[in-house]
């Protein structure tokens, strides 16, 4: 890593900094702010979507593959919405937002996420999530169902249980949901989850009516996932979040009647968690640092042949530092510097015996939305990327890659808006045009 890279960084937030400060009153746009809720949300969907992988009963996260490619990770980024619209999609509970990417001469990745809700009872109500999510490592169309009740009681406590209906019955998972509101202090929120629970009953059913499997699987001990977050309200110009959950440690038996030199145990278990930190000194600014953590962990001990035993452990931290300002009504300003880490260690046969991948990634990032009239503006993004990696598998994703993203932003109503346009490489191995894509953003206010 250059020595100019902590100066580059310091010079991107100084220069959202020096703008918002210059800036005057508070001009009744919507608050700036940044949640990790995605964030969080999509982590746990790459836990409890195993059909989203590219080996539904391998490692939990999988995030490699050899498909992957130098500017993968530029064309992901690409289309995500501008950080200042995180909160108040995390308050929606109605909506869509959606994106397309190019990402080569014949292929487009593309994501959809729509929530939707109705009353029930008085204080009741169903709500259903749709996430797809289409590039070279996930393929998810995942479902979920909602059934809540909010203030139960008048406690201020929220309760709901939500189903995950994957396609198979062996991979359906529910969830319990408990949310608790402090008047001045924030939001706590809890779940417990139980992943995979209907094995057993599945495949007890098929050996009763003696039919001839192939495999036969029985979880050993109760596949549960927990999890809490708690978000803080405005506490002399600070906010903070905080996220801690896990997989406990789970055994699941697979059973081959036909080569029982299959024959193995398999255990699972997974830690995660986040913070968030914001600081916002002027109405018209937002200062903010983010921390995030997935560890995952799966191996297989096999019966008869311990020498096929394995196991692999998969790690993603990253930190952002980030900043936003509006200082005038049309003009939303917003950088951030990230470092990303992807270690990887696995053990056994099944990985060519004991392999270690080290995976380090700068991502810096400087964008400007300027609404030059009511319907039409422009969204100019600057993106700079370091990424130095080694080991298995062995990806040329390796060195530094510069996009400007130019794209036009139009206002189709009150609550939706989409941008699309292009991006130009300044890499002397590419060509100058390096893909385009759009961005639609629905969120209704009422």
């Amino acid at each position: 890593m250059s020595r100019r890279l902590p100066i580059f960084v310091a010079a991107l937030l100084l220069v959202t900094l020096t703008i918002g400060e210059a800036s005057g009153e508070a001009t009744g746009e919507e608050e700036l702010g940044y949640t990790l809720d995605d964030w969080w949300d999509q982590s746990w969907l790459q836990i409890f979507d195993r059909r989203g992988r590219p080996d539904l009963d391998g490692p939990m996260l999988q995030r490699f593959d050899g498909t992957l490619y130098r500017r993968y990770h530029f064309d992901m980024h690409v289309p995500r919405p501008p950080m200042a619209t995180e909160r108040e999609w995390f308050n929606q509970r109605q909506g869509v937002r959606m994106w397309v990417q190019s990402m080569s001469e014949l292929e487009l990745a593309s994501r959809v996420q729509m929530r939707i809700e109705a009353p029930t009872w008085e204080d009741g109500y169903i709500g259903l999530r749709f996430d797809r999510l289409e590039d070279r490592i996930t393929g998810r169309n995942h479902l979920r169902f909602d059934v809540g009740h909010r203030d139960i009681a008048g406690t201020g406590v929220d309760l709901a249980l939500r189903f995950h209906p994957g396609f198979d019955k062996d991979d359906v998972d529910v969830e319990l949901i408990s949310n608790y509101s402090i008047n001045g202090v924030g939001d706590l929120e809890a779940r417990i989850g139980a992943l995979d629970p209907f094995i057993n009953a599945s495949f007890g059913l098929l050996e009763a009516r003696d039919v001839v499997l192939n495999e036969h699987v029985r979880q050993v001990d109760l596949p549960l996932a927990l999890s809490a977050n708690f978000r803080t309200e405005p506490i002399a110009q600070f906010r903070g979040e905080l996220y801690a959950g896990a997989v406990l440690p789970q055994h699941r038996r697979h059973r081959f009647p036909d080569e029982p030199a299959r024959d193995h145990l398999r255990r699972r278990q997974a830690l995660l968690g986040a913070a968030l930190l914001e600081w916002s000194p002027h109405d018209l600014l937002t200062l903010g640092t983010t921390a995030t953590l997935i560890d995952a962990r799966m191996d297989w001990e096999f019966d008869e042949a311990s020498d096929r035993d394995g196991d692999v452990r998969e790690r993603t931290t990253s930190t952002r530092l980030y900043a936003m300002s509006r200082p005038i009504p049309e003009l939303y300003l917003e950088s951030f510097a990230e470092h990303t880490r992807r270690p990887q260690w696995e053990r056994g046969p099944r990985f060519n015996q004991n392999q270690t991948r080290r995976d380090a990634e700068w991502l810096l990032s400087l964008r400007s939305m300027w609404m030059v009239t009511e319907t039409f503006g422009a969204d100019l993004t600057f993106l700079f990327l370091n990424r130095d990696t080694e080991g298995p598998p062995e990806l040329t994703v390796d060195g530094r890659f510069t996009r400007i993203v130019t794209r036009l932003k139009i206002r189709l109503g009150e609550d939706i808006w989409t941008t699309f346009g292009v991006g130009w490489s300044f890499d002397p191995e590419t060509h100058i045009y390096d893909g385009g894509g759009m961005t639609l953003v629905y969120t209704p206010s009422s």
